[in-house]
Protein backbone atom coordinates (compact mmCIF):
# COMPACT_ATOMS: atom_id res chain seq x y z
CA UNK A 1 0.00 0.00 0.00
CA UNK A 2 1.22 3.38 -1.17
CA UNK A 3 2.12 5.30 2.21
CA UNK A 4 -0.10 8.73 0.38
CA UNK A 5 -3.23 6.51 0.47
CA UNK A 6 -2.26 5.01 4.23
CA UNK A 7 -1.46 8.73 5.61
CA UNK A 8 -3.15 11.49 3.36
CA UNK A 9 -1.57 14.01 5.65
CA UNK A 10 1.60 13.24 3.89
CA UNK A 11 0.33 15.20 0.61
CA UNK A 12 -0.01 18.39 2.56
CA UNK A 13 2.30 21.47 1.55
CA UNK A 14 4.05 22.00 4.69
CA UNK A 15 2.27 25.36 6.40
CA UNK A 16 4.21 28.30 6.84
CA UNK A 17 3.62 31.87 8.71
CA UNK A 18 2.76 33.43 5.40
CA UNK A 19 -0.88 31.55 5.15
CA UNK A 20 -1.62 33.30 8.42
CA UNK A 21 -4.40 35.89 7.50
CA UNK A 22 -3.48 39.51 7.11
CA UNK A 23 -5.07 40.46 10.80
CA UNK A 24 -2.52 38.57 12.34
CA UNK A 25 0.00 40.86 10.61
CA UNK A 26 -1.92 43.86 11.85
CA UNK A 27 -1.72 42.24 15.43
CA UNK A 28 2.00 41.91 15.22
CA UNK A 29 2.21 45.61 14.01
CA UNK A 30 0.10 46.90 17.33
CA UNK A 31 1.83 44.82 19.18
CA UNK A 32 5.38 45.72 18.46
CA UNK A 33 4.13 49.14 18.77
CA UNK A 34 2.63 48.84 22.29
CA UNK A 35 6.03 46.97 23.21
CA UNK A 36 8.20 50.37 21.47
CA UNK A 37 6.11 52.66 23.23
CA UNK A 38 6.15 51.29 26.72
CA UNK A 39 9.96 51.18 26.15
CA UNK A 40 9.68 54.64 25.55
CA UNK A 41 7.30 54.96 28.79
CA UNK A 42 9.83 53.26 30.84
CA UNK A 43 12.64 55.63 30.23
CA UNK A 44 10.72 58.77 30.43
CA UNK A 45 9.17 57.15 34.10
CA UNK A 46 12.50 55.73 34.87
CA UNK A 47 12.26 56.41 38.39
CA UNK A 48 8.93 54.64 38.60
CA UNK A 49 10.60 51.29 37.25
CA UNK A 50 13.32 51.47 39.45
CA UNK A 51 10.85 51.96 42.58
CA UNK A 52 9.01 48.88 41.61
CA UNK A 53 11.87 47.28 40.90
CA UNK A 54 13.41 47.81 44.16
CA UNK A 55 10.44 46.22 46.10
CA UNK A 56 11.92 43.16 43.92
CA UNK A 57 15.25 42.58 44.48
CA UNK A 58 17.99 44.30 46.26
CA UNK A 59 19.04 47.80 44.87
CA UNK A 60 22.43 46.75 43.13
CA UNK A 61 21.84 46.72 39.37
CA UNK A 62 18.45 47.77 39.77
CA UNK A 63 19.57 50.66 37.06
CA UNK A 64 20.63 48.39 34.75
CA UNK A 65 17.80 46.05 35.43
CA UNK A 66 15.58 49.19 34.10
CA UNK A 67 18.04 50.34 31.58
CA UNK A 68 17.58 46.74 29.69
CA UNK A 69 13.74 46.25 30.00
CA UNK A 70 13.71 49.41 28.14
CA UNK A 71 16.24 48.88 25.51
CA UNK A 72 14.31 45.23 25.07
CA UNK A 73 11.25 46.56 24.97
CA UNK A 74 12.19 49.41 22.38
CA UNK A 75 14.32 47.28 20.52
CA UNK A 76 12.26 44.19 20.38
CA UNK A 77 9.03 46.13 19.44
CA UNK A 78 10.56 47.43 16.30
CA UNK A 79 11.46 43.85 15.58
CA UNK A 80 8.25 42.49 16.34
CA UNK A 81 6.84 45.56 14.42
CA UNK A 82 8.75 44.99 11.07
CA UNK A 83 9.20 41.18 11.56
CA UNK A 84 12.38 41.04 11.69
CA UNK A 85 14.03 37.94 13.36
CA UNK A 86 10.38 37.88 14.90
CA UNK A 87 10.82 34.82 17.00
CA UNK A 88 14.07 35.56 19.07
CA UNK A 89 12.49 39.27 19.27
CA UNK A 90 9.77 37.55 21.18
CA UNK A 91 11.50 35.02 23.33
CA UNK A 92 13.18 37.88 24.63
CA UNK A 93 10.15 39.54 25.54
CA UNK A 94 8.64 36.77 27.43
CA UNK A 95 10.94 36.64 30.58
CA UNK A 96 10.48 40.39 31.10
CA UNK A 97 6.24 39.97 30.72
CA UNK A 98 6.16 36.60 32.81
CA UNK A 99 7.89 38.80 35.50
CA UNK A 100 5.70 41.81 34.78
CA UNK A 101 2.76 39.28 35.39
CA UNK A 102 4.05 37.19 38.29
CA UNK A 103 6.28 39.65 40.25
CA UNK A 104 5.21 43.35 39.51
CA UNK A 105 1.60 43.54 39.11
CA UNK A 106 0.47 40.19 40.40
CA UNK A 107 1.52 42.16 43.79
CA UNK A 108 -2.00 44.34 43.38
CA UNK A 109 -4.19 40.92 43.32
CA UNK A 110 -6.32 39.53 40.67
CA UNK A 111 -8.69 42.88 40.44
CA UNK A 112 -10.39 44.30 37.47
CA UNK A 113 -9.19 47.44 38.31
CA UNK A 114 -5.63 46.64 37.64
CA UNK A 115 -5.55 47.26 34.08
CA UNK A 116 -1.46 46.83 34.66
CA UNK A 117 -1.77 43.12 35.35
CA UNK A 118 -4.32 42.48 32.93
CA UNK A 119 -2.93 44.37 30.13
CA UNK A 120 0.76 42.66 30.99
CA UNK A 121 -1.08 39.15 30.85
CA UNK A 122 -2.55 39.99 27.16
CA UNK A 123 0.79 40.88 25.73
CA UNK A 124 2.35 38.06 27.12
CA UNK A 125 -0.57 36.06 25.99
CA UNK A 126 0.21 37.95 22.05
CA UNK A 127 4.09 36.95 22.28
CA UNK A 128 3.23 33.25 22.86
CA UNK A 129 0.70 33.33 20.38
CA UNK A 130 3.16 34.85 17.77
CA UNK A 131 5.77 32.34 18.98
CA UNK A 132 4.35 29.79 17.65
CA UNK A 133 2.13 31.06 14.69
CA UNK A 134 5.04 32.78 13.08
CA UNK A 135 5.46 36.86 11.57
CA UNK A 136 3.30 36.60 8.72
CA UNK A 137 3.57 37.15 5.01
CA UNK A 138 3.86 41.00 5.72
CA UNK A 139 6.92 40.88 7.39
CA UNK A 140 11.27 40.64 6.80
CA UNK A 141 11.39 37.47 8.00
CA UNK A 142 9.01 36.14 5.07
CA UNK A 143 10.68 38.30 2.36
CA UNK A 144 14.34 36.91 3.41
CA UNK A 145 13.69 33.03 4.41
CA UNK A 146 10.77 32.29 2.06
CA UNK A 147 10.76 29.24 0.72
CA UNK A 148 12.55 30.06 -2.72
CA UNK A 149 11.57 27.26 -5.93
CA UNK A 150 13.94 24.28 -6.17
CA UNK A 151 16.02 24.68 -9.35
CA UNK A 152 16.36 21.53 -11.48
Amino acid sequence: MELSRQFPVANRRPRNSASNPIWMDGLRIMLGAFLFIKGISFLDNSSDVFYLLSQQQSMEGLKKASLFISTFHIVGGLMIGIGALTRFALLLQIPILAGAVLLVNFRNGLRLDNTELWVSMLVLLLCLFFLIAGPGRFSIDHKVFRNQPSRP
